[in-house]
């Protein structure tokens, strides 16, 4: 005999809505439950409401922080507010500025190769 059937109750929709809430991963929210990852995206394909559950739960605990770090933005956190601005407004706020070079006209770039005649080191 093997393993047991794993049962989709209400227990545990509203348990993997809240690990999802929490951040995390599907990996991590089947060893919790105590699958296996390849069950549970079984299980999600079988029952919507497994599936809406976690996409509920990953959409709650995202719009939780987004409201957390906003409010620290306002609050004047510096740290929170370039956060905020980097990932709100990344045209904008970034750290990196791209260069690209190129030769006249748009075109590739000109390099000469030199070949060195290497010398005798013979006395």
């Amino acid at each position: 005999m093997g393993r047991p059937a794993f049962e989709i109750t209400q227990k545990v929709i509203e348990k993997s809505e809240k690990l999802a809430a929490q951040g995390l991963t599907l990996e991590q929210i089947a060893k919790v439950l105590g699958i296996c990852y390849k069950t549970l995206n079984e299980k999600k394909k079988e029952f919507c409401e497994l599936s809406d559950a976690i996409k509920r739960g990953q959409a709650k605990g995202i719009a939780q922080v987004t409201n957390k770090l906003y409010g620290k933005a306002l609050e004047g956190d510096n740290t929170a507010m370039i956060f905020y601005l980097k990932n709100r407004d990344s045209d904008n706020w970034k750290d990196r500025v791209s260069n690209e070079h190129s030769g006249p006209n748009g075109g590739p770039i000109e390099t000469n190769t030199f070949n060195f005649i290497p010398v005798s080191s013979e006395d």
